[in-house]
């Protein structure tokens, strides 16, 4: 076969066996195997190799026999010195090296005496490891097998004294790599779960030190091959990130309905490999602790040395057991709220009891212990151990539905499951705050149920889920109701008060509705919302965002308790500076720029434009602040004496910002040439082409959210032209904007509108109908 048709040749092969059953990939990679020993082996023999003293042999992924289509080759070319000279040696290496790299195959290659690779193997940890799967190619077989000898013989020797550097080559690679769990692109070999970490794991139990369940983690191997073969037969590549542009095709090549399930399948694989490299680990760990003992006493008094806890629960070597022959109800919770608690982990035979015990209603007693064990530091390690055996799901209603979900917002950054357990960390710090900890636990966990695959609204899909997850959990029907309540409105605090008028009183009564106007749902709801945002990831809260719910939770706190709002400045423009720009533009007749005097920690900044008022006015200076690449977060528009005066909030100090002269001269050039539709195009680069469902516009309208305006929120794939087009559009349709609200979340722009007709008037139904059409290309564009 000519060297360049192997790549074709192995892409065929591939190709050729197919996907469509899930049981062949094993096969269909020992067959790649086979097909690249056989190229290998006629490249062996036109290398004019000698009948001894040399052979050529593979490790990595062809040495395991698990090649993927696009797989690198790793081959060590093996030689007795005694025999080859070392110009021989390298003839031999070049004669093999180049016409693999004249393939177009990607090799990592060495020479070595079998006494190097043991060398090596003492010396490197990652060499020792992969030198593990040496396997002979061609050659003389009895220098693999000495090679091989020495590489396991020094392996097992040395394992006691580099236990150390093996946790801490995962923990590096924890450093390193996200989890392929949670992740929307994962690398399915160097994530945290992914291949590497199942080559370490056989690794530790070519060491003897401690063995793994070989059914679970071959199992899982198994999928993220699959996967990894589909994902180089797509791209003809040799990458191992499963990128969202190839996740559909890969997903149906492997079987799956969406590229989502694929994913979640993915996750599931992932969490196994994770858990069996966590549980190995600790087992070499224990196997060479000095001085561990597990018994006490001499001879034949020698009993195994345990510490009863209480509820059937006992501790015996390191790890949290219960007595078989217990028979208190609250024992398997108990074991559970003593791992949380401690940090200490659950037997693998307490897990296996654990999982096929009956399921059935907690009971309050059974509550009490389970939210016990959800205020455990250590709750989010105790919730991996028990959902790789399928048991929280069997506690929970519902999470089946959620568990290994992926999360496609770039704001998350795990499954909706894990993000629930991440939730229930955070609001950890809530509990001596709020008069119910018990409810803010329980919600904190159930309150993203709804997340389901094809939810449409999951806030109150999730509801009902919520509702039967706590009656199954021992609530009464009053602390189900708020639990339920809670769920529904988890989301409602911060877009009220991110995306609504905090001066419109319909603002504060439509969130006094929905919490039932209980001042204990309100504490929960805030506790809860800041949790639910900092679990997501860092994009989803801010310093500004907290200032804002702060301020509507305030607003409410004060209606409830019949308390005296106090004075609140929050989004209120500086009135000095009105005045000053006011004037100022009176003066002129043309635009002025103020910058009022910074007033927040957060670097969030006030800018007050100002130009005579007219149609395409606020579309100009949205523009102007466009071109500027300035993010804007919010704006209040004001008319005084015919004259517009626009506060917008903005992202970054006033040493980030441009001078003012800077934007008073770009808004004087805006605002001449603002009759001109040439003059209105954006020199911005275009955005990106829609790729999923997920990018397109949402303009909803929002009823009764104002007495005095029609209200209008524009959801849609942020970029820098975004509101500029938005305020374009509602200059065309010869509308006034009396105020907008912009939050970004990921790649996301939330912008809530407050228009009014000329007059000033909520407006008509057509006109409401034209204005939303209109945004909605304005969106798109």
């Amino acid at each position: 076969m000519p060297s360049e048709e192997l790549p074709g040749r192995r892409l065929t092969q591939v190709l050729h066996a197919g996907f469509a059953d899930p049981t062949a990939g094993p096969q269909r990679r020992l067959d790649q195997a086979s097909l690249v020993d056989s190229w290998l082996i006629e490249l062996w023999q036109g290398a004019g190799a000698p009948a001894s003293g040399a052979a050529l042999a593979a490790i990595g992924s062809l040495g395991r026999r698990d090649l993927g289509p696009g797989s690198d080759l790793d081959l060590v070319l093996l030689v007795d010195t005694e025999v080859m000279s070392a110009e021989e040696s390298a003839r031999l290496a070049s004669a093999l090296w180049y016409p693999i790299w004249d393939s177009g195959t990607s090799l990592d290659h060495a020479m070595r005496s079998p006494l190097e690779c043991e060398q090596v193997a003492r010396e490197d940890l990652r060499a020792a490891i992969s030198l593990l799967d040496l396997r002979l190619v061609a050659g003389q077989a009895d220098l693999v097998d000495d090679a091989a000898h020495r590489v396991r013989g020094q392996w097992r020797r040395g394992a006691r004294r580099r236990i150390g550097e093996l946790v801490d080559l995962a923990h590096d690679r924890s450093d390193r790599y996200g989890p392929l769990a949670h992740s929307t692109e994962p690398n399915l070999k160097s994530d945290r779960g992914g291949l590497r970490d199942v080559t370490v794991i056989r690794a530790i139990a070519e060491s003897w030190l401690a063995d793994h369940d070989h059914a679970v983690v071959d199992s899982a191997a198994r999928v993220l091959l699959d996967a990894r073969d589909a994902l180089q037969a797509v791209t003809g590549k040799s990458g191992t990130r499963l990128g969202r542009a190839d996740q559909d095709a890969v997903a149906a090549l492997t079987g799956h309905a969406t590229a989502d399930d694929h994913l979640a399948v993915l996750a599931e694989a992932a969490r196994a490999v994770s858990w069996e490299l966590h549980r190995t680990i600790r087992a070499a760990e224990a196997a060479v602790a000095p001085g561990g003992s597990s018994t006490r006493g001499q001879g034949s008094e020698r009993r195994p040395a345990i510490t009863r806890v209480g509820n059937g629960v006992i501790v015996q070597a390191g790890e949290i057991s219960v007595d078989p022959r217990g028979t208190d109800p609250l024992r398997d919770l108990a074991a559970v709220r003593h791992a949380a608690t401690t940090g200490l982990p659950l037997a693998d035979a307490t897990l296996d009891r654990i999982a096929q015990s009956p399921e059935r209603p907690l009971s309050a007693a059974q509550r009490d212990v389970f939210v016990d064990a959800l205020a455990g530091e250590h709750i989010a390690d105790v919730y991996e151990a028990l959902d790789v055996k399928g048991i929280f799901e069997r506690w929970v209603p519902g999470w089946h539905d959620v568990r290994n979900r992926p999360q496609r917002s770039a704001v998350h950054r795990f499954t909706v499951d894990r993000h629930q357990i991440e939730t229930v960390k955070e609001v950890q710090r809530f509990l001596p705050k709020v008069a119910r900890p018990d409810l803010l636990l329980i919600t904190a966990l159930v309150h993203d149920l709804g997340k389901r695959a094809d939810a449409r609204d999951h806030a109150a899909e999730g509801a009902p889920l919520a509702e039967a997850a706590a009656r199954h959990l021992g609530f009464d029907e009053t602390d189900t109701r708020t639990i339920t309540t809670l769920v529904r409105e988890h989301l409602t605090l911060v877009a009220l008060a991110t995306g609504r008028d905090l001066a419109d009183p319909a603002t504060l009564q439509d969130l006094l509705t929905k919490i039932r106007f209980d001042p204990t749902i309100l504490e929960l709801l805030r506790a809860l919302t800041e949790a639910d945002a900092i679990a997501a990831g860092p994009a989803a809260w801010s310093t500004w965002r907290s200032t804002l719910v702060d301020h509507l939770t305030d607003l409410a706190r004060d209606a409830l308790t019949g308390s005296s709002p106090a004075p609140r400045l929050l989004l209120t423009p500086q009135r000095s500076v009105q005045e000053a720009v006011r004037a100022s533009v009176e003066r002129s007749g043309s635009a002025q720029v103020l910058y009022p005097a910074p007033t927040e920690d957060e670097p969030i900044s006030q800018i007050c434009l100002g130009a005579p008022d007219g149609a395409g006015v606020f579309a100009a200076m949205a523009r102007v602040l466009a071109r500027q690449r300035i993010d804007v977060r919010s704006a209040v528009v004001v008319t005084m004496d015919g004259i517009a005066v626009n506060t917008w909030w903005v992202s970054g100090t006033q040493e980030d910002l441009p001078h003012p002269t800077v934007l008073r001269q770009a808004l004087d050039r805006e605002l001449k040439h603002r009759d001109r539709a040439d003059a209105r195009v954006l020199e911005l680069p275009p955005a990106p082409p829609p790729r999923t469902t997920d990018d397109t516009p949402v303009v909803t309208l929002l009823p009764g959210a104002s007495s005095e305006a029609t209200v209008v929120q524009v959801n849609a794939r942020n970029r820098p032209s975004l509101l500029a087009d938005v305020a374009e559009t509602i200059t065309v349709h010869r509308l006034q904007l009396r105020s907008a609200h912009v939050m970004t979340l990921g790649q996301r722009a939330i912008d809530v509108l407050y228009l009014t007709d000329e007059r000033g008037r909520a407006l008509d139904a057509p006109t409401v109908g034209r204005i939303i059409a209109g945004l909605m290309d304005a969106a798109a564009t």
